[in-house]
């Protein structure tokens, strides 16, 4: 008898402190509350107060100092009230979770023919991305340059100058057929007389173009005849000028090369990836800021315009699908290991795929060496070794 009141005192002594330790909790949550409301007060003073006392600096301050600590101690001590206002709001989006799932499965087959207009506007990349090139330019016209009413086409028509003498120069760089003729077949020597005459004509064309366009050009600067229109901003030429460096199809061939160049190895030779995402990322980043400020100086046409085209558009489907084949590639890279300094130093071989010597290198489970990039691209075909033909097991 004597052990079992014994026990039975420690549980009543047991329960007695539980049920103290919720009391005083409860009452440290309460006062946690109040001190919270009070010190929440000062967002609710007139601006004056603030203005007097030090201005923006002072709220900066003391919203660092103490929203943090409300934080904390409300986590660590929440009023009774908080489960129940959790629940209520779960049950609230419980019950309106049924019609809004409706409203959205309407709007989503309402928006269906419209998405399905948007990609094959998309795929018209030459069209679509003039028309966004002049969407941006318009908009950096009427905002950042006064009184200017052709400077955007001025500088669309400049650009396109130059573009069309970098692709020049490219091409004459990278030529290696110099011959004027044109064979029957590719393994023929016999010429094709009519296709070689075409041929000749078309360099001449191309040439002679590139010389009077670049003397045109030249002259309209030298003389300024013709540019009363044109007066661009030095901020107006980095915005235009960035984002046509970063839309057309013959800078965005560049940028890889130039970005391989520089044989950063954290890249693992995916810079045509990488450039993607970037220069898609910076043109959506680059129209995002021009929506606001049209609909501030009331230009709620081209706003809306610049919104839907060069960024919902251009954003949604571009950067998006950019992002997705990155991931995709970087998904598919997370299983095989990175090769370490020593192993390719012991291992002094080339890449079966494309034959390049190996400064980063990805390892796979049959102990095989490739670049990322190569074994990214054998990876979208097939799921065995290029080499042994085994597949991957990973352990």
């Amino acid at each position: 008898m004597g052990m079992i009141s014994r026990v039975r005192g420690r549980i009543r002594s047991d329960s007695f402190s539980k049920i103290h330790t919720m009391k005083s909790e409860a009452k440290i949550a309460n006062i946690v509350w109040l001190l919270s409301v009070v010190l929440l007060l000062p967002y609710w003073a007139p601006r004056g107060l603030f203005v007097a006392l030090g201005g923006a600096w002072l709220m900066a301050a003391y919203t660092c100092l103490v929203v943090p600590v409300l934080i904390s101690a409300n986590y660590r001590y929440p009023a009774r009230w908080y489960p129940a206002v959790a629940k209520l709001a779960q049950e609230v989006a419980r019950r309106l979770r049924a019609p809004s799932a409706c409203l959205l499965g309407v709007l989503q087959t309402a928006y269906t023919p419209i998405e399905r207009a948007e990609r094959l506007f998309l795929q018209m990349n030459n069209l679509s991305t003039m028309i966004c090139q002049l969407l941006v330019f318009t908009a950096c016209d009427k905002l950042l340059v006064s009184q200017g009413r052709l400077t955007c086409l001025y500088s669309l028509m400049f650009y396109n100058v130059i573009t069309y003498s970098v692709s020049y120069v490219r091409e004459i760089c990278t030529k290696e057929d110099w011959s004027p003729y044109v064979n029957v077949t590719r393994h023929s020597r016999v010429k094709h007389l009519a296709m070689s005459a075409t041929k000749i004509v078309l360099e001449w064309t191309k040439a002679v173009t590139f010389i009077v366009t670049i003397t045109f050009i030249l002259l309209t600067l030298g003389l300024e005849q013709g540019l009363e229109h044109f007066r661009p901003t030095a901020l107006y030429t980095a915005i235009t000028g960035t984002y046509y460096l970063l839309t057309e199809r013959t800078f965005l061939e560049l940028w890889p090369i130039a970005l391989s160049a520089m044989k950063l190895e954290k890249l693992e030779g995916m810079e045509a990836l990488y450039c993607g995402v970037w220069a898609r990322g910076v043109t959506t980043a680059l129209a995002l800021p021009l929506v606001p400020a049209l609909a501030w100086c009331e230009r709620w046409r081209l706003s809306i315009l610049v919104l839907y085209v060069c960024v919902f558009m251009h954003g949604r489907h571009r950067l998006g699908e950019a992002l997705v084949k990155m991931n995709e590639a970087c998904d598919s890279l997370a299983k095989f290991r990175r090769a370490t300094p020593e192993e390719l130093s012991t291992l002094e071989d080339v890449c079966a795929v494309c034959l390049g010597s190996m400064k980063s290198a990805r390892v796979t489970p049959c102990a095989h060496y490739f670049h990322a990039d190569c074994l990214r691209r054998c990876l979208a075909t097939s799921d065995r070794c290029p080499i042994c033909v085994r597949p991957y097991v990973f352990c």
